[in-house]
């Protein structure tokens, strides 16, 4: 059996409403093509969905299971045609985001430069912290974007999707003699000098995983507060350091990531409110089509 979308809308309209006539006025319909839908519904289903009780209608058992899935229905059209009015008529507004260091600092300003360009009108603010920082922020701000997946209970009337996928790897100078190698596993590095980022990093964390999954428990060494600290150190060579491969898009050559085995993975992570204003669903669109463009973030 295959049912008239547009037939179920009216039918939730008509439920919802009470009557036909509050029905047809709200759908902008006459009464007759109203009521024609709501035969041709009734005769696709081959049972009566309603009753009329003086000026209004009294669901059947029937109608009634069926009006559930029908405003399921008539809610997810809602909620895209006001998301596609958000994405086509968004001009002005505010949109602040919160981000990990590394997505702040070596991804965002290139695409909110770009969105800029098409949407002068809005204005981005972007807070850079790590990604525990990140989360405690989400309930003042527009939207979020962390490294990791999501822990415990998402925040009231948020929704999350995933940006792409990135890689932790292994940084080290350029002239080091672990610079040509592909991969490094964590039993290699254990006994090394390693360059820690600060508690509450998802890079840290990812890390310090890999190193348990290995059964290898790795030297302290230093920890320091942000991926530029990290890098730097590494340049004066006080360690192996560990980071995106996000933050050496941009080096100077001076730095080599070098993948560890297993490859360390993680999920790039938008949090953004279930209905996020139009300012903040033309962004978060932008942000998307924009990283898929690029092509530097696995899928």
């Amino acid at each position: 059996m295959r049912l008239n979308p547009e037939n179920l809308i009216t039918f939730a309209m008509v439920a919802s409403e009470g009557g036909v006539g509050a029905a047809a006025e709200r759908l902008h319909l006459t009464q007759p093509a109203v009521s024609n839908q709501l035969r041709k519904l009734q005769g696709s289903v081959g049972e009566a969905l309603y009753r009329r009780v003086g000026r209004g209608i009294e669901l059947t058992g029937a109608g009634r299971r069926l009006y559930e899935e029908a405003r399921r229905l008539a809610d997810a059209l809602a909620a895209a045609e006001e998301t596609a009015a958000a994405l086509a008529g968004a001009e002005t507004g505010s949109v602040r985001i919160a981000t990990s260091q590394t997505l702040g600092a070596y991804l965002l300003p290139a695409i909110v430069a770009a969105f800029r360009k098409e949407a002068p009108g809005i204005e981005v603010e972007l807070e850079s912290h790590n990604t525990q920082r990140v989360l405690e922020r989400l309930p003042e701000c527009d939207a979020g974007l962390i490294e990791g997946t999501l822990r415990g209970t998402l925040p009231p009337h948020r929704q999350v999707r995933i940006l792409g996928k990135d890689e932790v790897v292994a940084v080290v100078r350029s002239g080091d003699p672990l610079a040509t190698r592909r991969a490094l596993p964590p039993a290699q590095l254990a006994t090394s000098t390693l360059i820690w980022r600060e508690a509450g990093s998802g890079t840290r964390e990812r890390v310090e995983q890999a190193f348990q999954e290995a059964g290898v428990v790795p030297r302290m060494g230093i920890a320091l507060a942000g991926v530029a600290a990290v890098k730097e150190a590494v340049r004066q060579g006080l360690g192996i350091g560990f980071a995106s491969r996000l933050a050496l898009l941009h080096d100077s050559g001076t730095l080599v990531g070098i993948s560890l085995r297993p490859r360390v993975m993680r999920a790039l992570t938008v949090i953004s409110p279930a209905h996020p204003s139009p300012a903040t669903a033309r962004f978060l669109a932008f942000l998307q089509g924009h990283v898929a463009a690029l092509g530097i973030l696995s899928p």
